[in-house]
């Protein structure tokens, strides 16, 4: 009886003409919907960095990129989760040039990429290196009037250091953060941060120490005896 064929399977057929219907109604009112642009700030991530490296070179915190969709898919963007990745798998050493695609965004299918600042950063890898260095109390100001410095001694006298193993080969010493001297009339010992300012350099060991400044007065010059007057001598 093929004039009931059509009855076959009803409520599979009208289900599937009903997923029909919302996929061309959701089409439509997208190809409606007005298309926006907006601009986000966000962070920068790094991923994948080769084994017994570390990237040496200083990168931008974030990037801004200019996102183009539909107004609704952006409303409902949540920036939060947006990151522009890096991958370095199988990255070289030295450094390179990474170029920041479309596809480094993370945003939703319906959402385009049409602008990234910067285009492009500049990454350098280099091998992890440790070395121990001695520690220099950075010292400011002057003591009060009448003393000087004696002498300067830093309790552990040396730092382990690790980081990137060129910025390491060109240091020969690592210095505290600043002692103040103003106005001291007597010695003192105080605590001190050591701090590495090269890119990458991180303090392993020694990170803490203690700086102890010896005062002393200032020695004031004895005055020399003024010279005898010579004795005129008579003359015959």
């Amino acid at each position: 009886m093929p004039r009931f064929a059509v009855f076959r399977n009803l409520g599979t057929k009208l289900l599937a003409l009903a997923i029909a219907i919302l996929i061309w109604f959701v089409f439509a009112a997208q190809q409606r919907e007005r298309i926006s642009e907006r601009s986000y700030r966000i962070p920068l991530s790094i991923a994948n960095v080769p084994s017994g490296t570390l990237i040496a070179s200083p990168l931008p915190p974030t990037v801004e990129v200019r996102l183009r969709g539909p107004f609704t898919a952006l409303r409902q963007l949540d920036p939060v989760k947006l990151e522009a990745l890096v991958d370095l798998t199988e990255a070289p050493h030295g450094e390179r040039i990474h170029r920041l695609a479309p596809e480094d965004i993370n945003v939703p299918q319906a959402v385009e990429v049409i602008a990234i600042a910067p285009s492009e950063i500049r990454v350098a890898l280099d091998t992890i290196a440790e070395k121990s260095l001695p520690i220099v109390a950075r010292v400011t100001g002057k003591p009060a009037e009448g003393y000087e410095v004696a002498e300067v001694l830093v309790e552990p006298r040396v730092a382990r250091l690790n980081g990137p193993a060129s910025a390491l080969s060109a240091m020969n010493a690592v210095e505290t953060d600043p002692i103040s001297l103003a106005n001291r009339a007597a010695s003192f010992s105080e605590p001190a941060t050591v701090i590495a300012e090269a890119p990458g350099v991180r303090v392993r060991e020694g990170q803490v120490v203690t700086v102890t400044v010896h005062l002393r007065p200032v020695a004031v010059p004895v005055p020399s005896p003024a010279p005898a007057p010579r004795r005129k001598t008579s003359s015959r």
